[in-house]
């Protein structure tokens, strides 16, 4: 990529930006908010099945 193909990118993403956040500030929070969430542990999932036909054990 060269130099003016990455100021161009640049641009487009500060335009994306400008349209949907009106201050920079909010753009600072909303972009420390993905980040907490890209960094927090999966949730725990539960699973459970009919073993063996004991459908009323579980019910």
């Amino acid at each position: 990529m060269t130099q003016y193909d990455s100021q161009n990118l640049k641009e487009k993403y500060l335009n994306l930006l400008a349209e949907k956040f009106d201050e920079e500030e909010k753009v600072a929070t909303e972009i420390i908010n993905l980040q907490s969430i890209l960094d927090l542990p999966k949730g725990t999932e539960h699973f459970v099945s009919d073993l063996h036909g004991d459908y009323h054990a579980f019910q």
